[in-house]
């Protein structure tokens, strides 16, 4: 526990392990409950200030409703001074012929990811035009179409390939558990996903290089790249 007041921050944490229509996610609401903890505990933000949801209750409509304008977001956010964090644990999709990522909800298809996901672009560009201080996202998903047991989600296809422009949006950093060529994986003896794993133990304060108490981005950055091959 720091001694870290967000009096202005706001976080969203989404975590989806059972979907509706797909295999799911290992670990993906158990990282989702320990990621509260931590964001209350370590940057001392309050609970009535984090938008938390898991599995069914993570729809298409709930990205929308937090993250568009006159959104949950957009209403609390005070310009210029509040820190916004963000955490989602769930699957990603790619659409080979737009080239483009998205989050799937609960209810929707990888194989249909642009009719039935979130696309990351508009995410990035609306956290960016929310007007906070610095917006953090945490990405515990990849775009290739598997699942952290490297099952395939898409129908008839072999893993996707594909570079995710990371952000197009100004003053917003993403920690990503995978690059393009990348499947994120799950930890069974942690119950973890790997990146979330390290993302929390970094937190804590492993990931503290220099040892000033402090944790910079940087810092975090290293210590999740190191361990989270």
């Amino acid at each position: 526990k720091t001694k870290q007041k967000g009096k202005n921050d706001l976080a969203v944490i989404f975590g989806i392990e059972s979907y509706k229509n797909v295999p799911g996610v290992s670990f993906a609401k158990r990282d989702a409950v320990w990621m509260k903890t931590y964001f209350e505990k370590v940057l001392g933000i309050s609970s009535n200030k984090i938008y938390y949801k898991t599995d069914s209750d993570v729809g298409q409509a709930e990205f929308s409703k937090v993250f568009s304008e006159d959104g949950w977001l957009d209403k609390r956010v005070k310009e210029g001074k509040t820190d916004l964090y963000i955490y989602y644990a769930g699957h990603g999709a790619p659409d080979i012929k737009k080239n483009k990522a998205y989050l799937i909800p609960y209810d929707g298809d990888p194989n249909y990811a642009s009719q039935t996901g979130y696309e990351m672009n508009e995410l990035y560009e609306q956290l960016g035009n929310l007007g906070a201080r610095s917006t953090t996202v945490f990405l515990d998903a990849c775009f290739s179409g598997a699942n952290r047991e490297s099952e395939i989600l898409l129908a008839g296809a072999r893993p996707v390939f594909m570079e995710v422009e990371s952000s197009t949006a100004g003053n917003v950093t993403v920690f990503s558990a995978a690059d393009g060529k990348e499947i994120s994986s799950a930890w069974p003896e942690k119950k973890h996903g790997l990146f979330s794993y390290y993302l929390m133990k970094g937190m804590r304060g492993d990931a503290d290089a220099n040892n000033d108490n402090q944790i910079t981005v940087g810092e975090l950055g290293d210590y999740v790249k190191e361990n989270v091959s």
